[in-house]
């Protein structure tokens, strides 16, 4: 009889050891959970305020950036060292180098590349429809996806009024007029 309590009694402290060690886990998952909910909150916004970068892209701002220390860091001294010795005005260097006057050019060189390209938008933003609607959608996609990067190279940016847009009558009209 006593071997029996004594069983009882392991029982229940390993019942109650369980129990605890359950609820640490969910408690555990609870924490992790809210700062999943709240990264991916912090996330959602620094998405639409444009804020994030993304690592793999080769002309993000902080790579845009390194590259231009690098012009401004190891080959402006060589080629400004050259100049000196050979008695040349600053001011020329200057007003050829400029960057802002190139942007214009290069934003209007972008734009008659893109224009002259295949159509080609991302297939893979259609992957969550079946096959038939893909075919369907895969015209439209390319050619919206071609003509917002258009858009987008225009001085000043162009881009249809999706907030204020009223379809009317027909669903369909999804396109804004303005």
């Amino acid at each position: 009889e006593e071997e029996v309590k004594s069983l009882k009694q392991s029982m229940t402290q390993m019942e109650a050891f369980y129990k605890k060690k359950r609820s640490e886990t969910a408690k555990k998952q609870s924490e992790l959970k809210s700062v999943k909910d709240r990264l991916a909150a912090q996330v959602a916004a620094s998405l639409k305020t444009g804020d994030t970068e993304s690592m793999n892209n080769p002309v993000s701002k902080t790579r845009l950036t390194e590259m231009y220390d690098n012009l401004k860091l190891l080959q402006w001294p060589k080629v400004k060292d050259q100049l000196k010795s050979r008695k040349r005005n600053p001011k020329e260097a200057k007003d050829l180098i400029q960057v802002k006057e190139y942007r214009q050019l290069t934003v209007q060189n972008l734009q008659m590349a893109l224009f002259h390209t295949n159509k080609t938008g991302f297939p893979e933003c259609l992957d969550e429809f079946p096959e038939e609607v893909k075919e369907d959608l895969r015209p439209l996609t390319s050619e919206c996806y071609w003509l917002s990067c258009l858009m987008a190279l225009n001085n000043p940016p162009l881009q249809p009024d999706w907030k204020n847009h009223v379809p009317g009558f027909d669903s369909w009209d999804i396109f804004p007029r303005e």
